[in-house]
């Protein structure tokens, strides 16, 4: 059954609609047409018309009807007034029926928003905007080591966040997920890639035989800008995705 807030949103929304329709469906409009035709035509030419179908159907029939056998022509405008207040509950009905399925599109759209809002809240436990993995990517020059500790953050998001259950269901806020994880893998991949461990649990772009030379090697330098470009892009996702999904679910 319908609650009390879904009966007075349905009477205040549409209840105006009921002294004033807007015909846009064309069942109402032909049938009020129809009934004001039949209230506002003179009784003269409604006789005329009434005797031209009439005669039409005693010619087609073989039958001989004639008009005092249809009854008084009072009853026509009770005929018009009924056409007009079965168009207006008409409009009503469908109204209402599209009332109804914006109430369940709402509520389908709810339930959507707040999964998604648990999800997003269980990303921010791990990978937030203050994480030692952000402050990495923002403010870093892989020229310099770092430690293997501070890329926690991104490691965690890259493990766990690919799989069915770590998905929004909104399609726009998966999109920019996935392309966030895509983005933290390749970083991943390039950190594992182009760095190793030097002492004391840090890591290092720049080879440890090379770190003290006044001129590095142009392949050093290559390596340490491709890491500080990517870590510059992640960074940038990542605070798009955050964003993007505060907007979205409002929290």
């Amino acid at each position: 059954m319908f609650t009390k807030a879904e009966v007075k949103e349905f009477l205040i929304k549409y209840g105006k609609r009921w002294l004033f329709p807007d015909f846009y469906n064309k069942v109402t409009w032909y049938v009020v047409t129809l009934g004001a035709g039949i209230i506002v035509t003179p009784t003269p030419i409604k006789l005329v018309v009434y005797n031209w179908m009439i005669d039409s159907f005693n010619l087609n029939s073989g039958k001989s009807l004639t008009l005092s056998d249809m009854g008084s022509n009072h009853a026509d405008y009770w005929l018009g007034f009924a056409l007009i207040i079965s168009a207006l509950l008409h409009n009503v009905f469908s109204k209402w029926l599209l009332h109804q399925n914006d109430i369940q599109v709402r509520i389908k759209a709810e339930k959507v928003g707040e999964v998604d809002r648990v999800l997003f809240k269980e990303f921010l436990e791990i990978f937030p905007s203050g994480s030692p993995s952000a402050y990495l990517l923002e403010t870093h020059d892989f020229g310099n080591s770092f430690s293997l500790e501070s890329l926690k953050d991104i490691d965690k998001f890259v493990d766990e966040w690919n799989c069915p259950e770590k998905s929004f269901i909104n399609s726009e806020l998966e999109k920019i997920r996935k392309e966030l994880w895509n983005k933290c893998h390749e970083f991943s991949w390039l950190i594992a890639k182009k760095s190793a461990p030097i002492y004391g649990g840090r890591q290092s772009v720049v080879p440890g035989r090379v770190k003290d030379d006044w001129d590095w090697p142009e392949w050093v330098d290559n390596d340490v800008r491709g890491v500080n470009k990517m870590a510059s892009e992640v960074f940038s996702l990542h605070q798009n995705f955050i964003k993007t999904m505060r907007e979205y679910l409002m929290c």
